[in-house]
């Protein structure tokens, strides 16, 4: 199944990943030429669709292992609330939806809103079939107020790798040896309600729906969320570092230059 993926996404965005790939330093950790690279890469965005688009069975949900969710929960606990931030490396979809099985604590998923409203209902019941609560990005303000007056304590997960739609949200990082703007609303959500901070960390298994999940707490936010969005790209970076082929470099990722 995985081949016929391949031969459709033959030529997928290769310009977009050449300029990318052109464009970081990350030629420095990984020798391979680029046309082996862009195969590799490719056959992952292949084996992620595949796995968005099949059935979650008990058997397939056990590949998954997450690791280190008692000090997650600790984290939560201590500040009332905990900001995951996740990226698109591995299956982060796949990692974001199982995740509310793992824990009593209630998870929430910010997104984007799709134009097509069909395509963007069907998303959101796989999303939410396992207990994750999706939240529009412009109303999650809103969800944590309603959470803490209820005495919710919750873990409110954001993509924060994504190139940031507007100037006036951008916070500026080194990222695989290129000035890279970052969303700064981690940053906000750290200095208006003190909520801890941590990474979910996705390392790739040789397997189909193979996946260890670290909830990685090592996120130096800094002095009044200063170094927040540096700690949390560093940590990425090193992961790109050693297995590049499992970021999702089709994106536009460097659309803004500093």
């Amino acid at each position: 199944m995985i081949t016929k993926f391949i031969l459709v996404l033959v030529g997928y965005r290769k310009q977009v990943i050449n300029n990318n790939y052109n464009n970081t330093n990350v030629d420095k950790y990984h020798t391979s030429e680029f046309n082996n690279f862009y195969k590799s890469n490719i056959r992952f965005v292949a084996r992620v669709i595949v796995e968005s688009l099949s059935s979650l069975s008990a058997k397939r949900q056990k590949r998954l292992q997450f690791i280190n969710i008692s000090e997650l929960e600790t984290q939560c606990k201590k500040n009332k609330g905990l900001i995951l931030l996740a990226s698109h490396y591995g299956n982060w979809e796949l990692a974001c939806t199982i995740l509310p099985k793992q824990t009593d604590l209630p998870c929430y998923g910010v997104y984007k809103p799709l134009k097509n409203k069909t395509v963007d209902q069907f998303m959101l019941e796989r999303r939410s079939k396992y207990g994750l609560n999706l939240i529009p990005m412009n109303k999650i303000g809103r969800t944590i107020v309603e959470n803490k007056s209820k005495g919710i304590e919750a873990v409110y997960i954001l993509i924060a790798d994504q190139n940031p739609n507007s100037k006036n949200s951008i916070v500026w990082a080194h990222f695989l040896g290129v000035k890279t703007a970052f969303y700064n609303g981690p940053i906000k959500l750290f200095q208006k309600y003190g909520y801890s901070v941590a990474y979910m960390e996705v390392e790739v298994g040789s397997k189909l729906f193979e996946y260890h999940v670290n909830m990685n707490t090592d996120i130096d936010a800094g002095e009044n969320g200063a170094n927040l969005v540096n700690s949390y790209s560093k940590i990425l970076e090193s992961q790109i570092q050693v297995a590049p082929q499992y970021w999702l470099w089709s994106h536009k990722r460097w659309k803004r230059t500093f």
